[in-house]
């Protein structure tokens, strides 16, 4: 690792080229979690797990890792057996897939967790990661007991409310000048204007994080360029939406800038007998913001265990 100097005095750690078991060190901190790695199809999924109890699936949401659930694993641990998986593409999970569609990582979701012996669950799912969980449940009803929607992606309308930079942004063009200059510096500052609620103190820990894992390599800067393509707006589920058949928490910041409250809205609306709850003075990073609200609002709703929902 080197530090670079900049104008304004502070260091910023620039991660690159640094071991598997070095990364994995430094991912972890001070964790109280297993890392843990298997193979599905050829390819290496890596998760986080803590807890006894009932299987509760944390899905991290665009350019993330199971790490982004950091805050949020030593509260749900209490009561589950807390699973937060890499999504393929991201994280320490394997970076060789032809293709990262919602449709394609749900599928291989599933997959894994029938691998290592998840049949039922609660599913949580963020941003991106929301979409996903949202085809999941379209997918595997049989199998998601209750679904909590954090900000999720996956209506046209999040798309189409987008502000002017945040489409840009998701040019290709644009995309990959960006990714040469992602720093922890520029991350820092982009959850500041875009990400968080106002007068929100910066998470350093979760900025690290997304940098260890997105430019270690060069094969990481190609892999975040082809998550971003394929996982971000390229497909929508507002006719599929009120198929899902399962109890669903939609969990919103009330200032979410990127995702805004009437997504969350949209959702609650399409979703027959979903649930809307708000949190105030809150953006788009709701597990670092107010992870003890969000843990306790999942909680609340999931009841104590996989039978909370079920009919008697």
């Amino acid at each position: 690792m080197k530090q670079v100097l900049h104008a304004a005095g502070e260091f910023v750690t620039h991660h690159k080229g640094l071991p598997p078991e070095t990364l994995e060190k430094n991912l972890m901190g001070e964790l109280q979690a297993e890392s843990k790695t298997c193979e599905v199809k050829g390819h290496t999924v890596h998760w986080l797990e803590a807890g006894d109890g009932p299987a509760l699936v944390l899905v991290h949401g665009w350019s993330c890792s199971g790490f982004f659930w950091k805050p949020m694993i030593p509260l749900l641990k209490k009561k589950y057996r807390v699973v937060a998986p890499d999504l393929p593409g991201h994280g320490l999970s394997s970076k060789e897939h032809d293709s990262y569609l919602p449709e394609k990582q749900a599928a291989r979701l599933l997959e894994w967790l029938s691998a290592i012996g998840v049949d039922r669950f609660v599913l949580v799912g963020h941003s991106m990661g929301g979409e996903i969980a949202a085809r999941m449940a379209l997918d595997a009803p049989d199998r998601v007991l209750s679904l909590v929607l954090a900000g999720a992606i996956g209506l046209r309308q999040v798309r189409d409310s987008l502000p002017w930079y945040a489409r840009l942004a998701l040019t290709p063009v644009a995309q990959k000048v960006a990714n040469r200059f992602l720093t922890e510096k520029a991350l820092a500052q982009s959850h500041r204007l875009f990400m968080t609620g106002p007068g929100r103190p910066p998470y350093p820990e979760c900025t690290r994080d997304i940098i260890l894992t997105n430019t270690n390599t060069p094969r990481d800067l190609t892999t975040l360029s082809q998550t971003t393509r394929d996982g971000l707006f390229r497909d929508f589920i507002d006719q599929q939406a009120p198929r899902i058949d399962t109890p669903v928490l939609c969990l919103w910041g009330e200032m979410d800038k990127l995702v805004p409250l009437s997504a969350g809205k949209a959702y609650a609306r399409l979703i027959p007998g979903a649930h809307l709850a708000r949190i105030p003075a809150t953006g788009h990073m709701i597990p670092w913001e107010e992870p003890e609200r969000m843990a306790s609002e999942i909680i609340e709703f999931a009841g104590e265990g996989p039978q909370a929902h079920e009919p008697s």
